[in-house]
């Protein structure tokens, strides 16, 4: 299986994660330990890892007939390829037209414009409530975290959280938002984030019950 090894100086032990995107592993080492500590550790903990890889959800491709959640409701991927319309919703159908050979880039790449216009939109109300403004709203695949903040404001996000449901995108935005007030994770600024959204704990749960399987698709 592929191995990423990364340092982090801040890091005073070595971490292990599963990559739910590669069916891999990520090491995490601090600056003091060496690679051969790093593959030690990570044979010394096989059993664990293969418990872990073995729970991962299946995979869902992008390809015809497979179902992808939108905001948490499923939508069946549904070809069309006499169609000229690029790719539309049509109740839970996610319809996408042209050749088969480009349906998953078609698919992946209107899922990471609509993640973004409708992340941009939430945040934007949201600083509204705050009389704070945003910066720059991008998208990309990331797998440590679902949103990060700037200190100038800008907002980046995973464009993934398009398949959360409703209520999970709307805490992140929030999550991120209040992080243009507060930079810390103290009282105040859980304060902020349930001014913003009373979802919270029910999105922080699902997170780390289901976050893993948005990983799994496509």
């Amino acid at each position: 299986m592929p191995v990423a090894l990364r340092r982090n100086r801040q890091a005073r032990r070595i971490i292990m994660r599963v990559d739910p995107k590669t069916d891999g592993v990520r090491l995490t080492l601090p600056w003091f330990a060496s690679e051969a500590e790093a593959l030690g550790f990570l044979e010394s903990q096989q059993t664990w890892l293969r418990r872990r890889l073995e729970k991962l959800p299946d995979r869902i491709p992008f390809e015809h007939g497979h179902a992808i959640p939108i905001l948490g409701i499923d939508h069946v991927i549904t070809h069309h390829p006499e169609a000229r319309r690029g790719v539309w919703l049509d109740d839970e159908t996610i319809c996408v037209s042209g050749d088969k050979d480009h349906l998953a880039r078609r698919l992946g790449d209107w899922l990471r414009k609509e993640a973004k216009r409708r992340l941009s939109e939430l945040a934007l109300e949201k600083a509204g409530m705050l009389d704070v403004k945003i910066g720059r709203v991008t998208v990309r695949d990331t797998t440590s975290r679902w949103g990060s903040c700037a200190h100038d404001g800008s907002l980046n996000f995973s464009w993934r959280m398009i398949m959360a449901p409703d209520f999970v995108f709307d805490f992140i935005v929030a999550h991120e938002v209040a992080h243009i007030l507060e930079r810390n994770h103290g009282p105040r600024f859980h304060a902020v984030v349930n001014k913003l959204t009373p979802h919270e704990k029910q999105a922080e749960a699902w997170l780390n019950a289901y976050g893993a399987r948005l990983h799994r698709i496509g």
